[in-house]
């Protein structure tokens, strides 16, 4: 499984579910797969019906991998450093 935001992977699902992965989140009106606890702790929100959502932002600024195949980090410096503040070690 490989979170739709930033490429990182993990090895099952149940280790995703123990580690606090987001199966799902919406920017829009479209659905997106599977975002890490960095990238969800630094670029979604809890949405008013309940749903994570792309906080405002961030929304239209995001490429996803889902979307292009590509294993590359964001365009925007500003989505990167979000990220990065809450794991450093992505970088490693």
């Amino acid at each position: 499984m490989r979170c739709s935001i930033c490429g990182i992977q993990i090895d099952s699902v149940d280790e995703a579910v123990e580690e606090g992965w987001t199966p799902y989140f919406h920017e829009g009106k479209t659905e997106h797969e599977v975002a890490c606890p960095a990238c969800a702790h630094a670029l979604l929100q809890e949405g008013k019906y309940g749903e994570m959502e792309v906080k405002e932002e961030f929304r239209g600024k995001l490429k996803y991998l889902n979307e292009s195949g590509e294993e590359a980090w964001q365009d925007h410096s500003d989505i990167v450093m979000a990220v990065l503040e809450n794991e450093p070690g992505k970088l490693n």
